[in-house]
């Protein structure tokens, strides 16, 4: 159980950390003008969902007596971040789908 622990923890903080560096690296790229599209999509559909649900997933683990405070406070943020991101990814692409927003006059 330490294990899987230990392994869904370390997914992540992994998954966040990336978000985290995607953040500057598309800045950069929108200032060099260089192609971003990778960067979003890694970002927006594999890092946050990941984050979300091994965060998630950590969250309904038992704590053991020794663990440390800050895993848990990390992980709530990063549910709680990654979920509302998702809720509004969500929310966009079923928009897109109806027809809700107009498309280029």
């Amino acid at each position: 159980m330490r294990t899987i622990r230990r392994t869904i923890r370390h997914t992540f903080i992994l998954a966040a950390s990336v978000v985290l560096v995607c953040m500057p690296c598309v800045l950069v790229s929108e200032l060099m003008g260089w192609y971003q599209r990778s960067l979003h999509i890694l970002q927006s559909f594999v890092a946050i969902p990941v984050a979300f649900l091994s965060s998630g997933v950590f969250l309904c683990l038992r704590v053991p007596e020794d663990a440390p405070v800050w895993e848990r406070r990390t992980a709530w943020a990063v549910f709680i971040l990654s979920g509302a991101w998702v809720a509004m990814l969500v929310i966009v692409l079923v928009a897109l789908s109806r027809g809700m927003f107009p498309g280029p006059a």
